[in-house]
């Protein structure tokens, strides 16, 4: 099953190789103290931690932390294209793309995200109308039942698109994974099964982390602490996601290219 192959695929490349996953998790870590101690994370709830400097300083160490995780959308996909090619490359080299590579992966995405929107829309549009045409616990039940299905497979057609853009560096390519899902729909809701599995359960954890560094870290330490250890953690998702997504989309390419490219001597002897 190539769902299950393009998961086993990323996580035996991070285990591999460590320029995979050694920046991308720690530039997360370091992203997500920074949003912490500005005050603007929800983190900070949880350990009763306020700034006690101005809005300003507070606004720039967001910034910092959004440049910071830009970066981290575009490497480990190039990484594992690098690795998968057997092309060397030196991290600090990669980060330095990566800049530029995640400027462009927030603008593609925002067209990605407008597109899965109105994809997204017509594949829940029965679900929508269960909701708001029936009444009681039945149109919880029925649109559940309804928008569950399609809402996995959205998952597995989003986690491939970005990976397919910076994989290719064409920005169609993204799109045309679309038309690839919608021929392979079972391996594509398999694929979103999997990793909403796997997010939700990293999420969890990390969650499960932060709340226990809130019982004896308060104020500024226990905000710089859970923001570190958040960060660690989605960090570290995410490189899975962006990995798999990728290992995912050369599996479909690949079986799609086969499928055209039929073997002419093959078709006359039918």
């Amino acid at each position: 099953m190539k769902a299950l192959e393009a998961l086993t695929e990323a996580i035996t490349s991070i285990s591999e190789d460590k320029k995979l996953w050694r920046y991308p998790v720690a530039a997360s870590g370091i992203a997500g103290a920074l949003m912490a101690i500005s005050g603007l994370d929800s983190n900070v709830e949880l350990v009763a931690y306020s700034p006690d400097f101005n809005a300003g300083i507070a606004v720039l160490l967001v910034l910092i932390a959004l440049l910071i995780r830009l970066t981290v959308l575009y490497y480990p996909t190039r990484a594992f294209y690098h690795h998968k090619k057997g092309i060397p490359f030196e991290e600090p080299a990669l980060i330095r793309e990566s800049v530029a590579g995640g400027i462009m992966v927030l603008l593609v995405g925002i067209v990605y995200g407008i597109v899965i929107l109105i994809v997204g829309g017509l594949m829940l549009f029965p679900a929508i109308l269960a909701h708001y045409a029936l009444s009681g616990t039945t149109r919880y039940v029925i649109a559940g039942l309804l928008g569950l299905p399609p809402a996995i497979f959205l998952i597995g057609i989003i986690t491939m698109m970005i990976p397919a853009y910076i994989w290719t560096k064409d920005f169609g390519e993204g799109l045309r994974i679309i038309e690839t899902a919608l021929d392979n729909a079972r391996e594509v809701f398999v694929f979103g099964a999997l990793m909403g599995a796997v997010i939700v359960g990293i999420g969890a954890a990390a969650g499960g982390l932060v709340f226990m560094t809130s019982l004896f870290a308060r104020g500024f330490t226990g905000a710089l602490l859970a923001g570190l250890i958040d960060g660690l953690i989605t960090g570290l998702a995410s490189v899975l996601s962006a990995i798999a997504g990728a290992a995912m989309y050369r599996a479909l390419r690949a079986w799609e290219e086969k499928r055209v490219n039929i073997d002419p001597d093959w078709l006359a002897s039918l």
